[in-house]
């Protein structure tokens, strides 16, 4: 028992003889340790939680992406070509804010489970009314599968107002620099790459087309299709007409922005006469109840209370 305990204190004695040691030795390198710790500690910290933050979204974002495309897949054997090429249309008229047509349909889908889904397992089994519940799971997975139609149409839209607003400065500057004899197809990469929107990014799509083979007629042929505004499609053609007779762009593209502008204002004429008519069932159903309680509510009241003699 005696020699244990003497071999224990030997042992204590030992390592704590050797910790001094080692503490003369990297006394210096320890006091630098504990200032970096001190002054650029929490830098080190938030840095390492950002990383694994990153780590982490990353790791999310793959296993969502992984999910997507096996449901791309199985999707992409069963949507129709007839389909198919009806979403590929409103894609286009919108901007292409979904990569195809079948990304958009898993779109619907998801969005359509994620909005019934959740009434249909928590509200269904406890509720009174199941007629009512499945009433408002089936509107709820209409709507999650409109909605996305909705919002197309509403991109399009957005799209074509942003075209027809960048019409005149485009094609004006376009024109300029045709008369300092800069070429059509130099001109308008160049315009593109200042004067950025739709009308640009549609113009480098016929651009890349052109280098990819196809003639000018044909690149342009394509932009008007994939432009549904009236006014657009009218330029596009009759620079397809100019380029085919061989007339000057220069001249061409004045009077084309003298008759944008023009078009624009009467536009913007044919808005102010609509505007009266807006105007007339918000006030029939809003301001004119309010003016009347104000104005024969005193009245009212009066003859209520004291008659026609009061």
């Amino acid at each position: 028992m005696l020699d244990l305990l003497l071999l224990l204190l030997l042992a204590g004695f030992a390592t704590t003889l050797l910790a001094g040691i080692m503490l003369t030795i990297f006394k210096k390198q320890i006091a630098f340790n504990d200032r970096v710790n001190m002054y650029f500690g929490e830098h080190f910290k938030k840095q390492k939680e950002d990383l694994l933050k990153d780590v982490n979204k990353k790791s999310i974002k793959m296993s969502i992406n992984t999910y997507w495309n096996k449901g791309t897949e199985i999707l992409n054997k069963r949507v129709s070509k007839a389909e198919r090429k009806k979403l590929d249309v409103l894609l286009r008229d919108a901007g292409y804010p979904f990569k195809s047509a079948v990304d958009f349909r898993l779109f619907q889908i998801v969005l359509s489970a994620g909005l019934s889904l959740p009434i249909l397992f928590f509200l269904l089994p406890g509720s009174d009314n199941k007629m009512l519940t499945w009433v408002m799971v089936f509107t709820m997975a209409l709507l999650g599968f409109r909605f996305p139609v909705f919002y197309l149409g509403k991109k399009k839209t957005a799209r074509i107002k942003a075209i027809n607003v960048a019409m005149p400065d485009f094609f004006d500057t376009v024109n300029l620099l045709l008369e300092a004899g800069m070429g059509l197809d130099l001109a308008l990469v160049e315009v593109s790459k200042k004067i950025k929107g739709p009308l640009a990014d549609e113009f480098f799509q016929t651009l890349e087309d052109m280098k990819l083979g196809k003639s000018r007629r044909e690149a342009f042929y394509e932009l008007r299709k994939r432009v549904p505004s009236d006014s657009f499609q009218s330029v596009i053609t009759s620079l397809i007409q100019a380029d085919q007779l061989g007339i000057g762009m220069a001249k061409v593209l004045s009077n084309l922005t003298v008759r944008i502008r023009e078009q624009r204002r009467e536009a913007a004429r044919e808005q102010a006469m609509k505007a009266p008519v807006k105007m007339l069932f918000p006030m029939v159903f809003f301001i004119f109840p309010s003016l009347f309680i104000v104005i024969l509510g005193p009245l009212a009241i009066t003859l209520i209370t004291k008659g026609l003699g009061g």
